[in-house]
């Protein structure tokens, strides 16, 4: 197989991922792999699938989401009723991902001080942000990879290392 040929079935994959990113079925699997990486899951994939594929609120927030011609703000997205407790049916619900952010930025005001991020190349601090919302509003990293790197299941994000200035403040949560 040459290297062109192998780069068209790369790009063909990364296409067919895209669409199925799209579909409900994809959306709810991407919501449950993130799910997992986050915390503590009480179901199986299938069982997810099972909750939500028909689930009234679901359906009409994923059309709402298509509508929007795919609007961040608007999609599906899970959250946990009670933020202390892992991932289980009783404790998660569907809104959409602008609305369990915005209930995220109400909690951190809630919370107290937030510890400032230290953006590292090796051992060197290249620049510090006030909070790991504020990091990822200004190098546009993902939420998601930028945590993991933070609690230590991933090392970096876009070549760096982030970590905490105060690692013990986040020991309560």
């Amino acid at each position: 197989m040459t290297i062109l040929s192998k780069m068209k079935n790369y790009q063909k994959l990364l296409e067919n991922t895209r669409k199925f990113r799209k579909t409900k079925k994809g959306v709810l699997t991407n919501i449950y792999q993130h799910l997992k990486q986050r915390n503590k899951v009480d179901f199986s994939l299938k069982e997810f699938h099972e909750r939500f594929l028909e689930d009234k609120k679901f359906l009409k927030l994923f059309s709402e989401w298509e509508k929007s011609n795919y609007n961040i703000q608007l999609k599906p997205s899970i959250d946990r009723i009670d933020c202390k407790k892992h991932y289980y049916f009783k404790n998660i619900q569907m809104m959409t991902w602008g609305e369990n952010r915005y209930k995220q930025s109400k909690l951190d005001g809630k919370r107290g001080k937030k510890p400032r991020v230290f953006q590292m190349l090796g051992e060197k601090v290249i620049k510090i942000f006030q909070s790991q919302r504020h990091c990822v509003k200004e190098l546009g990293v993902s939420q998601g990879n930028l945590s993991m790197v933070l609690t230590g299941k991933r090392n970096f994000v876009n070549g760096y290392k982030f970590i905490y200035e105060n690692p013990e403040l986040l020991e309560d949560k």
